[in-house]
């Protein structure tokens, strides 16, 4: 699967594509928010997995700036942040508006979850 990853912090974001790539997904890293929406129009991503917290705009700009696109609207989106649980309680309805698969608080996620959350929300739905 070829995951688009939106992280700021660089040593974290070293380390989730290499746990990525060990699980046999290619990352497309980018630490800007126009360069991760360069990055998804040259090639599309199966997920994304987003930081809110983004220099030059917030993270919720670019999730509906991600979400405009007609053909990215059905991209699964994992939010992994250093914004508390208890803070983010005012992005709940914009989470389900722009139907965000999960969210994750950084200092809390483990990694095995992370993965089941992405490889789960991105698989077809069974009919």
């Amino acid at each position: 699967m070829h995951v688009l990853l939106l992280e700021p912090d660089n040593l974290l974001a070293a380390s989730l594509n290499n746990y990525l790539a060990r699980e046999g997904h290619s990352v497309a890293w980018h630490s800007h928010p126009q360069d991760a929406v360069t990055s998804a129009d040259r090639q599309t991503p199966q997920a994304v997995i987003t930081e809110l917290q983004l220099a030059g705009r917030s993270g919720v700009e670019f999730l509906y700036e991600f979400r405009s696109y007609p053909e990215w609207q059905a991209i699964p989106i994992i939010v992994l942040s250093n914004l508390r649980p208890e803070e983010t309680i005012a992005y709940q309805e914009v989470f389900q508006e722009l139907n965000i698969a999960g969210y994750f608080y950084k200092p809390r996620t483990n990694l095995s979850q992370l993965l089941e959350t992405l490889e789960t929300s991105s698989q077809p739905a069974r009919t």
